[in-house]
């Protein structure tokens, strides 16, 4: 592992990520109702939901920002207990300087997963940018780190390994693994709506 990536992964309080191309492989699946509604399913990996609750073990905070609007990635996102929630957020950076006031942290002990150019200006600002293989050509140039797994297929999981790791804080979480789950009460999940974005 490069030792650089090492550095900037042990500084990090608050990890957020997109969610269409890094929670999920990045189709929009549509189905038709019996009533003739137009619906839209989403499928997330089992590994990324235990990353997050690693991360609530381990006392980093985690939070979503996305384009999109989607009661299933709210539902999601909230019974895993999430700590932010933007969702229609086009323009990323207004989110991210919100979260750096709410926690008094700067840019640099935050890490960003995305992988598409509404990403980007975000990715350029945060301390660990990480991405997917299958993102687009100027996402991969801007990342720090490029996962090994893609978006939908366990890609989260292995960027908050990463952190856990470089932060050593992983043995200790193994160790309370085994000894039964006692993750911290969840809090409630103030969803952040913006009207910039796509439903």
């Amino acid at each position: 592992m490069n030792e650089e990536i090492l550095e900037r992964a042990k500084k990090i309080k608050v990890i957020l990520n997109d969610v269409d191309g890094i929670w999920t492989d990045g189709k929009l699946n549509f189905f038709v109702t019996p009533d003739g509604k137009i619906e839209e399913f989403k499928s997330f990996h089992a590994l990324d939901g235990i990353a997050v609750m690693l991360l609530r073990l381990a006392g980093i905070k985690s939070g979503i920002i996305t384009g999109r609007r989607h009661e299933t990635t709210v539902s999601r996102a909230r019974n895993l207990g999430m700590d932010f929630f933007y969702q229609g957020f086009l323009t990323k950076t207004q989110a991210l300087e919100d979260i750096l006031k709410r926690e008094h942290i700067s840019a640099d002990e935050v890490a960003f997963i995305g992988d598409d150019l509404t990403d980007l200006p975000l990715l350029e600002k945060v301390g660990l940018a990480i991405t997917v293989p299958n993102a687009v050509p100027a996402v991969r140039e801007a990342a720090h780190y490029v996962t090994e797994r893609h978006g939908g297929d366990g890609a989260y999981r292995e960027a908050v390994d990463l952190i856990l790791t470089a932060q050593g804080k992983m043995p200790a979480l193994l160790s309370s693994v085994r000894d039964g789950w006692h993750l911290p009460p969840k809090k409630e999940l103030e969803i952040i709506t913006s009207q910039e974005g796509i439903s």
